[in-house]
């Protein structure tokens, strides 16, 4: 099977959603809206709040396998 190019062939850049609630997906997961900000960490157990909220986002994007 051969790879196709998500490229339109100029160097201007390709972009997945066209406004913050347009709905994208990969590897199969359900499409989902634009995740809200997630805010600055000011110490460590926010810090660790956050990366899971990061984590929680790449699993609804499809990116990473679901726990």
């Amino acid at each position: 099977m051969a790879v196709q190019q998500l490229h339109d062939g100029n160097d201007e850049g390709v972009q997945l959603g066209a406004a913050a609630t347009a709905k994208v997906g990969a590897y199969g997961a359900t499409p989902v809206v634009q995740a809200a900000h997630i805010a600055d960490a000011t110490d460590t157990a926010t810090a660790l709040t956050r990366i899971n909220a990061i984590l929680v986002v790449l699993e609804n994007l499809g990116f990473t396998a679901t726990s």
